[in-house]
């Protein structure tokens, strides 16, 4: 049998951890792999791609691969990659989904106040325009 291709997307949030809970309530560790990705956002300044976190794409790694490694430690057992990404979140959520021919994206909604209370706006962009079922779990 097939398993099931499911990416869940982590931004480092306690929050974001949720969604990792509530996978392993409803998937078996034998029907599943799971990609874990990590976008370190950027932002566009004078025609040029900067981090937000400090300068150093090696402390930004070193910080996405705490993030991957915390929630790969609660996933033992289960068939499990890292992906570590420089971009727009909703960006390359939707790029890694797309190439890798996912299944399934899991994502925690949002506690922002305001306009994106319902869902972030990252999240928002997925449901929007993947090309998959986006199960959306709240914090």
């Amino acid at each position: 049998m097939k398993k099931l291709k499911i990416l869940v997307p982590l931004d480092g949030t306690e929050r974001s951890m949720h969604s990792i809970n509530w996978l392993k309530k409803f998937f078996s560790m034998d029907d599943i792999s799971i990609t874990l990705i990590n976008v370190m956002e950027t932002i566009l300044t004078n025609e040029m791609m900067d981090p937000i976190n400090p300068p150093g794409f090696d402390y930004i790694t070193e910080d996405s691969n705490l993030v991957l490694d915390k929630a790969i430690k609660e996933l033992e057992g289960y068939e499990v990659e890292k992906v570590s990404a420089l971009g727009y979140a909703a960006d390359e959520i939707l790029r890694k989904a797309e190439k890798d021919s996912f299944d399934i994206i899991i994502m925690t909604k949002c506690s922002k106040k305001g306009l994106y209370r319902i869902i972030g706006s990252v999240t928002s962009k997925v449901v929007r325009n993947a090309k998959v079922s986006v199960i959306i779990i709240p914090d």
